[in-house]
């Protein structure tokens, strides 16, 4: 797509989205809010799932993939002790099947990204001209007259797309379920 009049557009097309990895840790130790990050750099934050939000000046909302709706223990404990020691205590569940971490400081980001790939999870592509997070039942696998457990499919589409850079330019997002 060709970048046009739309502000949006032409932040893709000067560079991709999840190419803001690569300036993190700069962004993250230059900046106390989204009020003085560059808009450029502050929409490419969404390809790894961390939003500006105007209501908490200050503070950015991440989101977390979670395909198939499916978590363990582990990895739903330490996204709890995130949200207890960097965000505000709370994680919402969404219709997306993820979960958002709120009220954290860009200066965190780092380690929360760190913290998420200790467990297997990620906050990539959670948002703008993406394939977001892939639905399948969350009780896959354990309801006894299912007739077809298609998690692993949903694994393995999320595979095919995640950080790959010919999935991040998409038109608009993409929205996807599998059952």
């Amino acid at each position: 797509m060709r970048p046009g009049n739309n502000p949006v557009e032409r932040i893709k097309a000067e560079k991709d989205g999840l190419d803001i990895l690569d300036d993190i840790e700069e962004l993250a130790a230059r900046h106390g809010g989204w009020e003085t990050i560059d808009p450029g750099d502050r929409e490419r934050l969404k390809w790894i799932g961390t939003f500006f939000r105007k209501p908490t000046p200050g503070r950015f909302m991440m989101r977390i993939r979670i395909t198939n709706g499916q978590a363990t223990s582990v990895q739903l404990r330490a996204l709890a002790e995130i949200a207890r020691r960097l965000g505000n205590e709370i994680l919402d569940l969404t219709t997306r099947q993820q979960i958002e971490l709120r009220a954290i400081k860009i200066a965190d980001v780092p380690q929360i990204l760190q913290a998420l790939a200790d467990i297997d999870i990620t906050s990539l592509q959670t948002g703008m001209d993406n394939i977001r997070n892939v639905n399948c039942c969350p009780l896959a696998g354990i309801t006894p007259l299912e007739l077809f457990d298609a998690s692993n499919v949903g694994g393995e589409y999320t595979s095919i797309f995640l950080n790959n850079k010919e999935f991040t330019n998409l038109p608009r997002k993409f929205n996807v379920t599998i059952t």
